[in-house]
């Protein structure tokens, strides 16, 4: 017999390596671009200009290339690194901190955590994932459950950022999950989906407000994860523990 069975989960990721940094520093000394998000207003107020009616008569092109042109050497560190800290979104650079898994088992909740560290390297924590979800779904053989994770964003997020990683560490996807392409209702259960519909977002902390549901730990979020890590990575567990408990609350006021 086959049954369904939900596993909540959540991952963290971090930056791309120190090396990668560097090499887009270079790249972006090369070839120094201003930021999309560059306003004509902001590029006058950092190259100090105050002639309010020069800047008006300025074009946005040539206010930016003069920004470009004059600022090269004092933006290309800040630029590089706004570059750098959106790689923990990037697969194909960036690593995995973390994996937080929850389900229900005849002894109530329980969850299971894999991370690296010193001892254990990304492949051989991904390894261990893969294997530990095998085993969960095949324990009892008389009755073989598929797997059905939960999360937030996950169709688009974590469960393709797994697989990818996977394949980087030339480590063996578990089966019996889609990992790619994956359609919230027929392969996953994805809270943001589930609320927000196909192509919008929420977040999961508005999504909590919303439910009445006490939101994410204070004075922790995805963007100071990476720094987190370095000096606290016990502290970036938690936050990973807390997202699944937050998940599995949504999910259960969703499926009511």
């Amino acid at each position: 017999m086959i049954t369904v069975m939900d596993i909540f989960i959540d991952i963290e990721t971090l930056r791309s390596p120190e090396s990668h940094r560097l090499q887009i520093l270079e790249d972006v000394k090369s070839n120094f671009k201003a930021p999309s998000t560059l306003t004509k207003g902001q590029a006058a107020i950092d190259l100090g200009l105050s002639d309010e009616k020069g800047i008006k008569f300025t074009s946005k092109d040539d206010m930016i290339a003069r920004w470009e042109r004059d600022l090269a050497s004092v933006k290309s560190e800040s630029v590089a690194n706004d570059i750098w800290e959106k790689t923990s979104f990037k697969p194909d650079v960036a690593p995995i901190a973390c994996i937080v898994i929850g389900w229900y088992s005849d002894q109530g909740y329980q969850n299971a955590i894999f991370e690296t560290n010193d001892i254990i390297n990304e492949a051989e924590m991904l390894e261990e994932f893969h294997t530990y979800i095998t085993s969960l779904c095949t324990a009892n053989k008389a009755e073989i459950r598929k797997p059905n994770f939960v999360g937030h964003n996950i169709a688009k997020f974590d469960l393709p950022f797994i697989w990818k990683r996977s394949v980087i560490n030339n480590v063996a996807c578990c089966k019996g999950v889609k990992w790619i392409d994956a359609r919230h209702g027929q392969h996953c259960f994805d809270t943001m989906i589930a609320w927000a519909g196909f192509g919008n977002r929420i977040s999961a902390d508005n999504l909590c407000k919303i439910l009445g549901i006490k939101g994410k730990t204070e004075g922790m979020d995805g963007s100071k994860v990476y720094d987190t890590w370095q000096t606290e990575p016990q502290k970036v567990i938690e936050y990973c523990c807390d997202d699944v408990q937050l998940v599995k609350e949504i999910h259960l006021r969703l499926t009511k």
